[in-house]
C-alpha cells in the first residue's frame, strides 16, 4: 500500500480525534489529479509537509499548491468596500505592498530561527493599527510558497476583521467556540484567498469578560499551533495597556508584534507595554510602525 494510502487508513482508524473542535477527517481525493496531497480539517489541500504521523510528502507541484476549499466556506472581500481598499491583496500601491513583504520576510526568517509559528499582533493602545496588520501580513504569509495562514479574531471586544473584508461582522466566531462550545472547524472560512483561513471574532462580549485567558483558549492556541507545521497564526489581539486578559493571552503564544503609529503612540506607552509582556516572560518579535510617511 502506498504512503498515502496508509495514512487515509490511519486517519479513518482515528476519527474520533481533534479536528480544530472534535473529529479529525482526511477525504478521499482521486490519486490520478490530485498526487500526494491531503484534505485538511480546515478544508484546504496542503502538500509538501510532514503533516501526520507517518506521512512523508512528496515535493509540492504546481497543481498541489493551489488549494480547493471543500469543508471552509470561502467569502470574497467586498472590493467596493471602502477599508477593504487598504488590503495588500487589492491596494495597488507597489511602496505598501513591498513593506509587508520586507516584514514578512523579517518576521518568517526569525520565527524559523527560535521555531515560532504562533504571533500575536498587539499594540499599546487601542486604534493604533493592529487589525490592519494582522490582515495584511497573514495575506503576505500566504503568498509564501510552502506556507499557510490562519487569521484568529482574538480582540473579542473590539473586532473589525470583517468590517475589513467587507463581510458581515455578526457572524460566529471565536467567542462562540469559547463560550458556546461551537467547533472551530464550522467557524472557520476562507478570504477568497489560497492558503489563508480566518476564524473571525464572533459576537463581540463584555468588557469584564476575561475568556481570552481562559484554559479553554490556551488550549485552542496550543491545537492550532501544533497541528500543522506548515502553517503560521496570526492573533489580531487587545492591546496591551489595561488589559489583564491580553496579558494572560499573551503568555500562550510564541511571539508577540507590537504595531506603534507615526505621531501618535506615547514612547512611554510603547516601554512601559515592552516591560509589562518582559516581566511576564513574552518574548517580542519586534515593532512595526505604522503610517510613516503617509504609507499604511
Amino acid at each position: 500500500m502506498s504512503k498515502l494510502g496508509k495514512a487515509l487508513d490511519r486517519a479513518r482508524q482515528e476519527r474520533g480525534g481533534f479536528s480544530l473542535g472534535h473529529g479529525t477527517v482526511v477525504h478521499e481525493i482521486d490519486p490520478q489529479k490530485q498526487k500526494n496531497v491531503y484534505q485538511s480539517n480546515t478544508g484546504y489541500k496542503c502538500a509538501g509537509e510532514r503533516s501526520m504521523p507517518g506521512f512523508v510528502a512528496e515535493p509540492m507541484t504546481e497543481m498541489d499548491a493551489k488549494p480547493d476549499y471543500t469543508c471552509t466556506s470561502v467569502l470574497d472581500p467586498g472590493r467596493d468596500f471602502p477599508m477593504s481598499q487598504r488590503l495588500v491583496n487589492i491596494i495597488d500601491k507597489a511602496e505598501v505592498r513591498d513593506s509587508y513583504d520586507y516584514l514578512c520576510t523579517q518576521i518568517l526568517q526569525r520565527c524559523r530561527k527560535n521555531k515560532w509559528n504562533s504571533i500575536m499582533i498587539s499594540s499599546a493602545r487601542a486604534g493604533e493599527g493592529k487589525t490592519l496588520t494582522s490582515i495584511n501580513l497573514a495575506m503576505t504569509i500566504a503568498r509564501e510558497v510552502g506556507r499557510t495562514a490562519l487569521l484568529v479574531g482574538a480582540n473579542i471586544r473590539n473586532s473589525k476583521i470583517c468590517e475589513y473584508m467587507g463581510i458581515n461582522e455578526e457572524m460566529k466566531g471565536l467567542t462562540d467556540y469559547l463560550m458556546n462550545g461551537v467547533e472551530v472547524g464550522d467557524l472557520l472560512f476562507s478570504p477568497g484567498m489560497d492558503k489563508m483561513v480566518v476564524l473571525p471574532t464572533g459576537k463581540k462580549v463584555s468588557a469584564t469578560s476575561n475568556i481570552l485567558g481562559s484554559p479553554r483558549m490556551k488550549f485552542l492556541v496550543d491545537e492550532l499551533k501544533t497541528r500543522y507545521p506548515d502553517r503560521y497564526v496570526i492573533f489580531d489581539a487587545p492591546h496591551v495597556l489595561d488589559m489583564p486578559d491580553t496579558l494572560v493571552f499573551s503568555s500562550y503564544v510564541d511571539a508577540v508584534l507590537l504595531v506603534v503609529q507615526a505621531g501618535r503612540t506615547q514612547r512611554e506607552d510603547v516601554v512601559r507595554s515592552v516591560q509589562v509582556l518582559k516581566d511576564r516572560g513574552v518574548d517580542i518579535l519586534g515593532m512595526v510602525l505604522n503610517k510613516a510617511d503617509g504609507i499604511g
